[in-house]
């Protein structure tokens, strides 16, 4: 799922096409390649109408790529002699996706 996406609008373009009242992003300059889990602009509802904001975006990892992944840290951790605590590793894990 690598660069699918761009932005080639200005803000005021997109602002008109979604009828977003608000816009917390400046000027952005036009963005030809937008990768997942980096910051790209976003149209959302907020309480005074729809508004731009910019968000970090991409494919949600499931439990057990969670899971896994924090494994594989914890070997890694524990191969260097450091102590580790595997709930609050992957309580972090978590809370980072």
């Amino acid at each position: 799922m690598c660069n699918l996406y761009s932005m080639t609008k200005n803000v005021d373009a997109i602002r008109r096409l979604f009828d977003a009242l608000n816009s917390h992003v400046g000027n952005l300059p036009s963005m030809p390649s937008i990768f997942p889990d980096y910051p790209a602009p976003i149209v959302r509802n907020a309480r005074d109408g729809r508004e731009i904001v910019m968000a970090r975006w991409g494919m949600p990892s499931s439990q057990q790529a969670l899971l896994e992944a924090t494994k594989k840290r914890a070997q890694k951790l524990e191969a260097k002699g450091k102590p580790v605590d595997f709930k609050e590793l992957l309580r972090i894990r978590c809370r980072a996706t």
